[in-house]
């Protein structure tokens, strides 16, 4: 009896579906060469797309932040090329003399008589820190005044606040100016603020970088907007004018902090209250002639421990890892800044669209890597390529510690460090349950 058609085709399919499920292998494919067989495949294509949907996955998941807690809160302050600063650059790192530290006085009267002093010494310019934005006795200030005019130029403190983080574009809402009657001809101002700082109030955050001028949304002020350059940013200009306008070419928002070393890699001086005029300059007068003077707090008295006034936590702290108290004045910190645009010495920074060709490029030559090994090598196909994973790891971290000591050069290796590391197990992922999910798809196709 001749079976229909459509009988012997029902047939056909049983009989495929028993080989399917005693799993038979199939027909070993014919070599194409090592190329085509390892590298141009499309088995690294879908493993790359899923270490990607995985990433993607976890970061947009609205319960990221809860499960993944301690890891960012013990990881979130903390990067490889602290080293550099912390470690590397402590003893290589020369002192710069361009630049000279004065700790400020108790108050403001001390203040000017330290800046009557200094200007005496014929300094390109005189920077202070402290904010001095309201008035004190007319004596007083009449004695600042009088010191702030004998000096070529002076740049004073100014205080942004109010941070608002809940707006399209975070900015601050207020701008402290030093107080107007301090506003003379030789007198131009900058803000001290560091936006991390700001955002972090709760938290220990170590400042890595500074923006070199912001635009602040004022309503006290008569021009909706005023554009206002960091204080570091307006001391450079003063000392190599061209400052400004080469950092507006870069295009940065921020720019990221070359640290030089704490108040050790400046010179410091001493100028004490009720000290004699002529005996200060011929002290110091030809140390301090020509150069960039800072008025700051550094402790009471200098460099106190147990003072943690206006200090801030930085890269170059000698313990960069742990709970560790802040370890730089807020002077030394602006001094660092200066000494970077005076000395031309700035970070170049890696574009985003560099490190995520990177991270897909590593990602899928990973991925060609490990499904080699796997087929030629399969006793290897465990613990040893995890042994690779921290070997391209360590690779990569020392290359950009090595980048930023000799290049200033910031290579940004997060994301690419996190493909590494989840590589070998999204491919196991990927074989044992993505793959055999998409053959089971194609074969009811068919």
């Amino acid at each position: 009896m001749r079976l229909k058609w459509s009988t012997r085709r029902w047939a056909m399919q049983e009989v495929a579906k028993t080989v399917r499920s005693i799993n038979v292998p199939p027909p070993k494919p014919k070599p194409r060469g090592f190329l085509l067989d390892y590298v141009f495949n499309m088995r690294n294509v879908y493993s790359t797309a899923s270490i990607f949907g995985l990433i993607a996955l976890i970061y947009y998941s609205p319960g990221n932040i809860e499960i993944f807690d301690p890891i960012q809160q013990a990881l979130a302050d903390f990067s490889f090329t602290d080293i550099v600063y912390s470690q590397w650059r402590q003893d290589d790192a020369v002192v710069d003399e361009n630049i000279i530290l004065v700790n400020v006085g108790r108050n403001r009267a001390e203040i000017a008589m330290q800046t009557k002093v200094l200007a005496a010494m014929q300094p390109k310019v005189i920077g202070i820190d402290p904010l001095l934005s309201s008035e004190k006795e007319p004596e007083v200030d009449l004695a600042l005044i009088d010191a702030i005019q004998s000096a070529k130029y002076v740049v004073m403190a100014a205080k942004l606040s109010e941070w608002n983080s809940d707006e399209k574009k975070p900015m601050f809402l207020k701008l402290q100016p030093p107080h107007p009657k301090f506003q003379l001809p030789n007198v131009s101002y900058g803000h001290t603020s560091f936006t991390a700082d700001e955002k972090n109030k709760n938290t220990a955050q170590t400042i890595r970088d500074f923006e070199p001028d912001y635009k602040v949304k004022d309503s006290s002020l008569m021009k909706k907007d005023t554009m206002i350059s960091a204080f570091a940013l307006e001391i450079a200009e003063r000392w190599k004018p061209g400052t400004i306008k080469q950092i507006k070419e870069r295009g940065e928002k921020k720019e990221l902090i070359n640290y030089r070393g704490s108040f050790n890699k400046f010179i410091q001086i001493d100028i004490e209250p009720g000290m004699d005029l002529d005996s200060a300059v011929a002290m110091y007068g030809s140390l301090v002639k020509g150069k960039i003077v800072l008025l700051g707090f550094m402790g009471q008295p200098f460099d106190n421990p147990n003072d943690i006034r206006n200090k801030f936590w930085t890269p170059a702290a000698k313990n960069y890892v742990g709970k560790n108290p802040p370890d730089m004045y807020a002077v030394v910190l602006h001094a660092n800044i200066i000494s970077m645009l005076i000395r031309n010495e700035l970070i170049t920074q890696m574009p985003d669209w560099v490190g995520y060709v990177m991270a897909v490029i590593v990602c899928y030559l990973n991925m060609a890597l490990f499904h080699w090994i796997t087929i030629k090598f399969p006793s290897f196909a465990g613990g040893e390529m995890k042994v690779i994973q921290l070997i391209q790891a360590g690779i990569l971290v020392m290359g950009a510690m090595y980048s930023l000591n000799i290049f200033n050069y910031q290579i940004e290796l997060s994301l690419t460090l996190a493909i590494i590391l989840l590589s070998s197990d999204v491919m196991e992922i990927h074989e044992s349950s993505v793959k055999r999910l998409i053959e089971r798809i194609q074969d009811n196709r068919r």
